[in-house]
């Protein structure tokens, strides 16, 4: 059983009839800032071209569709709406996406004392609209959300699930969902090319700019408690060495292991 929850979405591109697509207008805000200006002008072409059905990627939408009916993942069903190609506001737009974290799986997961702690993280691999912010990065967590637990599912796993889904390009979401013995937590995180982050937690609404990780511990009185951390810029393979210095921290160690979690 493998420990990692690792998945990257390709994209079925083909080539855009569009003037210039190789072009893309992005631009930076600043050298202090790690946000860009994604044009109004390529926002219209994308809301435009997504309702023209000359544009859209009809073998894209059958995959989809096949997809319709799988047990979901997270909160929201899969919907298979039709879409224009991803080249449409530029080639090289697109590289990928993924989620990585410790899903407990082969008894790989996370303690402190004897509590069990699962994470999961969603990133963007790097492309022509974020490669200035990624440097020599490969890719970049956009969101990353450890949920403390008291059970596993080391059958079918149906403790818990993730998806991330690129359709929305150049935004794009993630979902998922953790089950405890008696509640579940449903989690939603959608980033932009503007580098604009936010999360929804149990219906918690967290901007990313002031933290990128979540913790969670829900509570025996079936209340939850929520912590907001700052997650410096990491790729995909830098995650799992932050999260386990995380969990060092004494501030960490106090959240999970209060006498009022479970």
């Amino acid at each position: 059983m493998k420990k990692l929850i690792l998945i990257i979405t390709i994209a079925i591109a083909f080539s855009c009839s569009d003037s210039n697509p190789d072009k893309v207008g992005v631009i930076d805000k600043g050298e202090n800032s790690h946000h860009v200006i994604f044009p109004d002008s390529l926002r219209s072409l994308v809301v435009k071209k997504r309702q023209d059905s000359s544009y859209w990627d009809t073998e894209m939408l059958k995959t989809d569709l096949s997809y319709k009916n799988e047990r979901p993942t997270g909160p929201f069903m899969f919907g298979a709406f039709p879409v224009p190609n991803y080249d449409l506001i530029g080639k090289g737009t697109f590289s990928g996406l993924g989620n990585f974290g410790y899903s407990g799986a082969g008894k790989y997961y996370k303690t402190i004392k004897d509590k069990i702690i699962l994470y999961n993280s969603f990133f963007v691999k790097k492309n022509n609209l974020n490669q200035k912010r990624l440097q020599n990065r490969k890719d970049e967590i956009f969101f990353q959300i450890l949920v403390l637990t008291d059970t596993i599912d080391s059958v079918d796993f149906s403790h818990v699930g993730s998806e991330i889904i690129s359709r929305n390009h150049p935004d794009y979401v993630g979902q998922g969902f953790y089950k405890t013995k008696n509640s579940t937590i449903d989690y939603v995180a959608f980033t932009t090319p503007e580098n604009e982050s936010y999360a929804i937690v149990s219906t918690r609404l967290f901007n990313l700019d002031f933290g990128k990780t979540i913790l969670i511990a829900p509570q025996k009185n079936g209340s939850l408690r929520s912590m907001q951390i700052e997650l410096p810029q990491l790729s995909s393979e830098e995650i799992n060495r932050f999260t386990d210095k995380l969990l060092e921290e004494d501030r960490i160690v106090e959240f999970f292991t209060k006498p009022g979690n479970i």
